[in-house]
């Protein structure tokens, strides 16, 4: 799996406002073919992400873009079998129960002057991956 270098620009914060979940495909500025597509989902001022691949099917686990929660809002989703998984990554329901998405931690700063954002203006950026909890 290719990973994006630490710092690497994911969103601004606040396009998190109107859908609390998100995803995003960090690819490669050296090669195209290279990309991680990433779940970042916020709850109040929480902020949690993950690699967007159900650990079941190895797919995203969205059919149709930034439909990844249950109708509650409650749990991501995998459309594809039905598959939740709560706040942690951790599936609760589903053929994966007790599997778990892969994490990525990441951090929230302001931005700078070279990275396609308003100055100061929050951003979310990749940190690392994490191992499944």
């Amino acid at each position: 799996m290719w990973l994006p270098a630490p710092g690497t620009p994911i969103c601004a914060r606040d396009a998190l406002a109107d859908k609390p979940a998100r995803s995003f495909i960090l690819r490669d500025p050296q090669d195209s073919e290279n990309q991680l597509d990433i779940i970042v989902w916020r709850d109040g001022e929480d902020v949690a992400a993950f690699v967007n691949q159900c650990p079941h099917l190895k797919v995203p686990l969205e059919t149709f873009p930034d439909r990844l929660l249950n109708s509650a809002g409650s749990a991501l989703i995998c459309s594809a079998h039905g598959a939740q998984f709560n706040r942690q990554g951790g599936c609760f329901v589903g053929p994966c129960e007790g599997d778990a998405l892969t994490c990525v931690a990441i951090e929230t700063r302001p931005a700078k002057a070279d990275e396609g954002y308003e100055v100061g203006r929050k951003i979310i950026v990749f940190a690392r991956v994490l191992s499944h909890i």
